[in-house]
């Protein structure tokens, strides 16, 4: 009997929350006369968010916040092999230049978040592709000098002006990839297992796939293991 009574409150506890739950009614603005597009992948706290929750929203904004929704995220599920699932932001606005920033609501457990990236708003741009969709995060790893991601590597230092270290030692699965993009979502380098050390640690000089140097600015890493990943901020110095 008592476990039946337990059983009964657990489901009328979920079910209630799953009532209670309270989703934004966020509407872009109307009377705009641009437009651009963000083709992004969202990280919550380094796990991914997407819209294969149908309770889960995404949205770009204006200055003014919530009251200045530019876009609502279309959810593209993943096409093996070639690409995985993204959010499809058709943004709209008035002024380029503009600072658009993002939030996610979280329907689990009806919370809104801030993502930590934000783009300038320019008319007919188009930020990242299926293949390399922005990265946008939530919580992810800041730019200390000395990171300690949640994976159990460090990347240091950070800012770096000439060389930057991903040390991967205390990893104890095996490394898949290290990606690193520009803040526009454009793929810089893409490292494998075979390009760390035997003691897997990786020193990147900041150039690009083409070897040659990149230009000053913040770029996000995303290492891949065999079952976890995580990303993270870096900033170039030059």
């Amino acid at each position: 009997m008592k476990r039946i009574v337990f059983c009964f409150i657990i489901f009328f506890t979920l079910t209630t929350s799953i009532l209670l739950a309270t989703p934004p009614d966020w509407e872009p603005i109307q009377g705009t006369q641009y437009l651009m597009v963000v083709l992004g992948k969202i990280f919550l706290y380094a796990n991914p968010f997407t819209g294969v929750d149908t309770c889960n929203i995404a949205g770009g904004f204006g200055t003014a916040g919530e009251s200045d929704c530019r876009s609502i995220g279309i959810w593209q599920n993943s096409n093996p092999p070639y690409y995985d699932g993204f959010w499809y932001f058709n943004i709209v606005g008035n002024t380029n230049g503009e600072t658009i920033s993002f939030k996610i609501y979280h329907g689990t457990t009806d919370s809104i978040y801030n993502c930590l990236e934000t783009i300038p708003f320019e008319d007919g741009a188009m930020i990242g592709d299926p293949y390399n969709p922005f990265a946008l995060t939530v919580g992810s790893v800041g730019t200390n000098s000395h990171n300690v991601c949640q994976l159990g590597f460090s990347v240091y230092p950070n800012p770096f002006d000439r060389i930057i270290t991903f040390d991967c030692s205390a990893i104890h699965n095996k490394i898949e990839h290290l990606v690193i993009y520009d803040i526009k979502g454009r793929l810089i380098r893409k490292f494998t297992y075979n390009d760390f050390s035997n003691s897997n640690i990786l020193n990147w000089e900041g150039t690009d796939l083409k070897g040659r140097s990149i230009p000053a600015g913040i770029y996000f890493y995303k290492v891949e293991t065999e079952s976890l990943n995580s990303v993270g901020k870096i900033i170039y110095l030059q």
